[in-house]
């Protein structure tokens, strides 16, 4: 695949091309993302789209959204990839894009909750330099934004 991946940030106007991305993963994936089966509504996409509380990062290839990262104000963040564009680098361009916003938006501590077999997750917080935190039913990965720590993870971590 050589197709080029855009990373923009989502507008209100966005909401059905969200909507679709959701309602292409499988039960397993949105298991992941949510903790339980749960699959998002017209309601539930619009309010990713809004931007009011948080702010929505897409990735797009040729004009498809692929992937959705959302960051919100105590800087706990949420990713989703479509399972036919993983190992692509998406993840980790969605990631170093939230936490560019993260910094630029002030917050000093940038973090995610996942479950420990979300194996993808869990590689793109190590790549990323992301403390992680291991328990028998959840990871949790966080990562200090001082500026000295914030150029030496972004320098180590090249996406593809």
């Amino acid at each position: 695949m050589n197709e080029q991946i855009k990373i923009r940030k989502a507008t209100k106007e966005d909401w059905e091309r969200i909507y679709h991305l959701y309602n292409s993963l499988s039960d397993e994936d949105l298991y992941l993302r949510f903790f339980h089966l749960y699959r998002i509504t017209e309601e539930d996409a619009k309010k990713i789209a809004s931007n009011e509380d948080h702010v929505t990062f897409l990735a797009e290839v040729d004009g498809k959204v692929v992937g959705e990262a959302s960051l919100h104000k105590d800087g706990e963040f949420s990713l989703v990839v479509d399972r036919n564009y993983r190992t692509l680098g998406i993840g980790t361009l969605l990631v170093k894009t939230l936490i560019e916003e993260a910094r630029k938006s002030g917050l000093s501590t940038i973090k995610f909750y996942t479950l420990p077999e979300n194996t993808p997750m869990i590689k793109i917080g190590r790549k990323l330099g992301f403390k992680l935190r291991f328990y028998e039913d959840e990871v949790y990965g966080e990562m200090k934004l001082t500026e000295k720590e914030l150029n030496v993870n972004i320098a180590t971590s090249s996406a593809p």
